[in-house]
Order: structure tokens, then C-alpha cells, then sequence
């Protein structure tokens, strides 16, 4: 008898902590990979929904020099971090506040420039 009402328990908890498992996983959002040239003067923007509790995932290379920032829109554009003529880069960030934040590519050169870059989201 006590078999039977022990694996009931066991049960009953595994069913309570699946629907947590499920929240976590939601939480993470597949790695978005793209490939873009950007001619003179173009820039590339992908911008998400982020809440203190995520943390965006990020690289890049490219096959030449362009500027690179993170930013969030309140009453003007904020600009979380930059860095200026680099081809690559990769880390992670925890936005302060929630909201759309947006990571931008710029080619301020004469030449076209070929951008690969990854991102993702997921739960702290």
C-alpha cells in the first residue's frame, strides 16, 4: 500500500514542476543567424523584447571594419555600449530595464562590408 501512494506523490510532483521546466525553456529563444553585405553607408538593425531577467547572447565577424552598439529607445536613444571600427565581437548583456533593444551594425566605410552575425535570447 504504501508503494502505490508513494509513486502517486512522485507523480503528483513531477507534475507540478513540468509546467516550471516549460516556462524556463520558453524563456530561451532559438540562435537567429544571418548573413548580410552592407554597402557604404548601410546599417543592420535586429532589435528584441527584453526584461531584466534575460540576457541577450550575441557575435559577429566581419570581413571588415564597422560600428557596433546595443541601444534601447526611452525618450531618446540610449545607447547601452558601443565599439567603433571592429570586425568582431561576442558576449553577453542584461538590459537594466525592460523593453525593445536593438543591436546595429553601421558601415561607415567607402566599401562594401559582409556582416554574419548570431543572437539569442534566455533566462538568467
Amino acid at each position: 500500500m504504501t508503494k502505490p501512494i508513494r509513486f502517486g506523490v512522485i507523480g503528483a510532483a513531477v507534475l507540478l514542476v513540468a509546467p516550471l521546466w516549460a516556462q524556463d525553456a520558453a524563456k530561451t529563444s532559438p540562435a537567429r543567424v544571418v548573413t548580410k553585405t552592407l554597402v557604404a553607408s548601410e546599417a543592420q538593425k535586429e532589435c528584441l523584447s527584453l526584461n531584466n531577467r534575460q540576457r541577450l547572447h550575441y557575435k559577429f565577424r566581419a570581413d571588415g571594419p564597422l560600428n557596433f552598439k546595443v541601444s534601447h529607445q526611452e525618450e531618446k536613444e540610449i545607447i547601452d555600449f558601443k565599439r567603433d571600427g571592429t570586425e568582431s565581437a561576442s558576449g553577453s548583456f542584461v538590459p537594466r530595464t525592460a523593453g525593445d533593444h536593438c543591436l546595429v551594425w553601421s558601415n561607415t566605410g567607402k566599401h562594401s562590408v559582409t556582416l554574419r552575425y548570431e543572437f539569442r535570447r534566455t533566462s538568467q
